[in-house]
């Protein structure tokens, strides 16, 4: 009978799914035509929206076409206008077609038209000055037109279309998807019913039995990995409970304390802590238990330990809350951090040894710059009055003599100004600024004054960078006047360009000069070093650490390449810091 009944209940239960099922399947089916045709009219929104962008990319394509042919002259400029009208008319067209069920676009349609029309008759007006009459002539064209306002209903006419299609595809989307979940939702329930009706006789009887053991599992297995974590840890791992009381101690809490697990066990915790922290500890978990305010539990916080012989430590302390069963435990990973603290202390006593050095860098430069150049001065002057107003007095040697005199206060100048710069790098900080690097260097070949038989190329347009002036035209500067002053050749030729390259851009100036040997390559960015005697030509062997310092300090990097005999090329990278400037491109000056 029992075997019966049950049997009845299974058939029944089979019989109620299937009915579930046929209902669900009729709904489905009503919910899929819905999100078929709401599917189409998403399509449809998204083509008006593309044809519309499509529309405002064309136009802004020739227009942009245009400005380039008016400021060039470059009938290259033009390309992207030819049959630019004609695809716009296909795109109009296309725009009719979608629009078509759509009344409030459709009566948009023609005045979009209207004006892509006006505008390119208007292109067409500047374009027709611009050739025969030049570029004033096409300007005033230009202003001539429907004025800037004019030119931008259609945009505006454009951006209003786009946010109703945007408007609309917002609706159809949030429609789509409450068909979908409609659906997903119906689908659920019916599959849930029916498996519900088919299992419930069994899951009644399993469900108790299953449910006990798997917990019972858990439980064991929450445990084991419980103590394997603990007992292999690195770090010190302390369990309390809600109390506070030690229920775990691993033996790296064991090292770090001085006690045994089995010594500490049942104790509260604060007994590992130094007053003020024991007697504030009961009050954070009391607190917590009460409020759910949380102090410690959930962040890491450095706190001082101590030990069973009464030393303290500091440790970094970082709480976490769990439960095994209807336990609520606390588990802190506690981590000595002596060794940091001394680390931090040392890289401390470092710093201020590095501020100190600093200061004394500072002092050595004001001793520099006021104690040895005035005397430097007045040594050059009274020589150069000695040169100048009783070289009669003096023979071929002694007149030579001066001359070296005079040779060696001007290098010592040099020297020093030039060990002053360097040791202002990175120091002395200016304001950052947008620096255009065509005019700087024109400005550095002013001041430079090449001589006659050589000749300074800028390739083509350099960037604007965003830098400290003063220092970039420290690196130019040197570089250009060490070219120019080892230039060899009865004609010089000197470039400078520039490159975008992997986010920075990368720079050279080349020469025709005596050229490097590759064993010097390295040497030559080094301080107070020269190749070639200072009686031949005079240098003070700071430029070129000068400017390699310059460089590293934004992140930079410099090289050179040579060939003995036909010249040397400098290259350099600075970061693509840019302030509007656009890729070089090539122009000679």
């Amino acid at each position: 009978m029992n075997r019966l009944s049950i049997e009845t209940k299974v058939l029944g239960g089979f019989g109620a799914a299937l009915a579930v099922l046929a209902v669900t399947g009729f709904l489905a089916y009503q919910s899929t035509l819905e999100f078929v045709r709401t599917s189409d009219s998403i399509a449809r929104s998204r083509e008006i929206t593309e044809t519309l962008g499509k529309i405002f990319s064309v136009l802004s394509q020739a227009e942009s076409g245009q400005r380039g042919y008016l400021f060039t002259g470059d009938e290259a400029f033009l390309q992207p206008r030819h049959g630019a009208l004609a695809r716009l008319e296909e795109l109009v067209a296309r725009l009719k077609q979608l629009t078509v069920d759509y009344p409030e676009q459709r009566q948009r349609v023609p005045e979009v038209e209207r004006r892509v029309v006006e505008r390119f008759a208007l292109l067409d007006r500047v374009l027709a000055a611009r050739r025969t009459r030049g570029f004033e002539a096409a300007q005033q064209a230009l202003r001539a037109g429907p004025g800037i306002t004019e030119m931008h209903k259609l945009d505006a006419l454009i951006e209003a279309m786009e946010g109703t299609e945007r408007a609309r595809l917002e609706w159809l989307a949030r429609a789509a998807q409450s068909g979908v979940n409609r659906t997903l939702l119906t689908f659920s329930l019916a599959l849930l019913a029916s498996v519900a009706f088919l299992f419930l006789l069994f899951l009644t009887i399993r469900r108790e039995i299953g449910e006990r053991r798997q917990a019972e599992q858990a439980l064991r297995d929450g445990e084991a990995r419980l103590r394997a974590i603990i007992h292999t840890a690195a770090e010190g791992i302390i369990v309390i409970d809600e109390q506070g009381r030690i229920d775990r101690f691993n033996p790296s809490a064991e090292r770090m304390f001085g006690y045994t697990e089995a010594e500490v066990a049942g104790k509260n915790v604060s007994a590992l802590m130094p007053s003020p922290y024991r007697e504030r500890h009961d009050e954070y978990i009391a607190r917590y238990l009460a409020t759910g305010e949380k102090k410690i539990i959930g962040t890491g916080r450095e706190v001082v330990g101590q030990r069973r012989d009464a030393t303290t430590f500091p440790v970094e302390l970082a709480v976490s809350e769990m439960r095994l069963g209807a336990r609520r435990l606390f588990t802190g990973i506690v981590r000595d951090i002596s060794e940091r603290k001394r680390a931090e202390e040392r890289q401390a006593r470092l710093l201020h040894e590095v501020e100190s050095a600093n200061e004394e860098l500072k002092n050595f430069a004001y001793v520099v710059s006021h104690d040895l150049k005035a005397p430097l001065r007045a040594i050059g002057s009274l020589a150069d009055w000695i040169a100048t107003d009783s070289a009669d007095k003096f023979d071929a040697e002694g007149r030579e003599h001066l001359r070296l005199l005079l040779s060696r206060v001007r290098r010592m100048d040099g020297l020093i100004d030039g060990i002053l710069q360097y040791s202002r790098v990175g120091r002395l900080k200016e304001t950052r600024v947008a620096v255009d690097l065509n005019a700087l260097v024109r400005e550095v070949i002013d001041l430079l004054q090449p001589p006659e038989h050589i000749a300074v190329h800028i390739d083509n347009t350099l960037p604007t960078v965003v830098a400290e002036r003063t220092r970039l035209q420290q690196l130019f500067q040197n570089l250009l006047g060490n070219a120019i002053k080892y230039l060899d050749k009865p004609r010089g030729e000197i470039h400078i360009g520039c490159t975008a390259e992997n986010g920075a851009w990368r720079f050279h100036v080349s020469d025709n000069g005596p050229g490097i040997e590759a064993r010097h390559f390295d040497r030559i960015f080094q301080l107070f070093q020269t190749l070639t005697p200072r009686d031949r030509v005079e240098s003070t062997g700071v430029g070129l650490a000068l400017v390699k310092k310059i460089v590293e300090m934004y992140g930079g990097r410099i090289w050179v390449e040579s060939t003995v005999g036909q010249g040397s090329t400098f290259h350099f990278t600075l970061p693509r810091m840019t302030a509007g400037a656009s890729t070089p491109h090539g122009e000679s000056s």
